[in-house]
């Protein structure tokens, strides 16, 4: 089996905490996350992944999401976590990589309109939609727009 990955999804006034990454010449925001070592637990992952990418301690508050990555072998937890109101979230690093090699670039708090439609699918997989906030907020939306990225011819 494939190595399992574990996520904190952290929320501070309707905005989500997202990591934003280089990486393979792409730039991408996801949750603070990783690979769940041998021994631990998805919640130890989740949040031992938001103390090294954020420089933050967190709190489990509830599960959100067990999904299947597309390989159909491994699969990612996320957690719905709350980290001190006077904490400040800064970019960490990623201990598996060289100093080098380190793709994360940023941390950013972000509402919903201002995440790229791409990456604000990875957000709903993760049960975005499990957040009253984030809930209500997409039940106001016009429920008859259709909004779809044009392909980019390569």
């Amino acid at each position: 089996m494939k190595r399992d990955r574990s996520q904190s999804m952290v929320i501070r006034e309707n905005r989500i905490l997202l990591v934003e990454h280089e990486l393979f010449g792409r730039d991408f925001y996801n949750l603070p996350g990783g690979g769940i070592e041998e021994g631990e637990t998805p919640e130890q992952a989740a949040l031992r992944e938001l103390a090294e990418e954020c420089n933050v301690q967190g709190r489990i508050l509830r599960p959100l999401t067990i999904e299947y990555k597309p390989d159909l072998e491994s699969r990612v937890y996320t957690f719905l976590v709350e980290i001190p109101e006077e904490a400040e979230a800064v970019k960490g690093l990623d201990p598996e990589l060289s100093p080098e090699d380190q793709s994360i670039i940023a941390v950013k708090w972000l509402r919903l309109d201002e995440i790229a439609e791409r990456d604000r699918a990875y957000l709903f997989g993760a049960g975005l939609m499990r957040v009253p906030f984030f809930h209500d907020e997409v039940l106001l939306w016009d429920g008859e727009d259709i909004s779809y990225p044009a392909k980019k011819m390569v």
